[in-house]
């Protein structure tokens, strides 16, 4: 989840000789960036052009922060331009960006001096800052993603989250509006099979979707995951019936015995009985 910042900003000290920041061997690649000098539209906050010795020689353009960072103090993201690794979050406004040519001047947070600026989140309208720590930028749609992994004795999931910073606190209230969540759970195998959910939670289009996939047999889909938990067993015991299948006594049958056991399995795991 997003983590609330503090709304406080330290002054950065400049320094005067970037070309001599400590600087990590970049991997190359054609889909990371460095900042070209000056930044655009830096002449409209009266900065003098300023040309730096790129910290990070890696191929890649400008970047312009969206309309929604000059709204005021935001969340803005210290990227690692060799990685793309955000290594914290700071609360600072786009005037703060433009002052420091959408650089981090100092060392912050490990990431060395020259690490770029990225707007992440807006403010909520009581002042609250959020931020996405310990993500990565992804340049293509200019959002942020975590991916965690989990597993035990029952199966795997993979969480992974994205923000898109337009979409933050979108009602002025919740700071999370902008965070898409989806959830990945494939069960351990019974008798050979498996099942999946794919769980997608959108709360800036209200969205808290599912998807299970049963292996090798029927897939089901509802539009919020309590209907999961009060329809799922129903349904499938609906779709075995129609298939011929006897369930009064499922012991008697390894096929509805196995879908049953997977059903629990992706019902423990929406009511929160999955241990992490």
């Amino acid at each position: 989840m997003l983590l609330k910042l503090i709304l406080t900003m330290a002054m950065l000290l400049p320094t005067t000789a970037w070309a001599n920041d400590p600087t990590p061997e970049p991997t190359p690649s054609n889909t990371l960036e460095w900042d070209q000098t000056p930044v655009p539209g830096s002449e409209s906050w009266n900065q003098e052009p300023r040309y730096l010795v790129p910290v990070f020689n890696i191929s890649g353009g400008s970047y312009t922060p969206p309309p929604e960072a000059s709204l005021g103090y935001g969340g803005w993201a210290i990227v690692h331009p060799g990685t793309g690794y955000v290594h914290a979050v700071i609360v600072a406004s786009i005037e703060y960006y433009y002052e420091n040519i959408g650089r981090m001047q100092i060392e912050y947070a490990g990431c060395p001096a020259g690490c770029l600026l990225r707007f992440q989140t807006m403010a909520s309208t009581d002042g609250n800052v959020v931020g996405l720590p310990s993500s990565h930028w992804n340049k293509s749609d200019q959002t942020f993603i975590t991916e965690e992994f989990q597993s035990n004795e029952n199966g795997s999931t993979k969480i992974t989250r994205k923000v898109t910073p337009s979409k933050t606190s979108s009602d002025e209230v919740n700071n999370e509006t902008g965070l898409v969540t989806k959830s990945v759970f494939t069960s351990s195998q019974v008798n050979g099979l498996e099942v999946k959910l794919t769980r997608i939670q959108d709360l800036f289009n209200g969205e808290d979707s599912s998807v299970i996939e049963f292996q090798d047999w029927k897939s089901f889909t509802y539009e919020t995951s309590s209907e999961v938990s009060q329809n799922l067993a129903s349904d499938v015991e609906v779709e075995l019936i129609s298939e011929g299948y006897k369930i009064e006594d499922p012991q008697e049958n390894v096929f509805v015995n196995t879908i049953n056991n997977l059903t629990k399995k992706v019902i423990k795991f929406l009511t929160g009985l999955y241990e992490k």
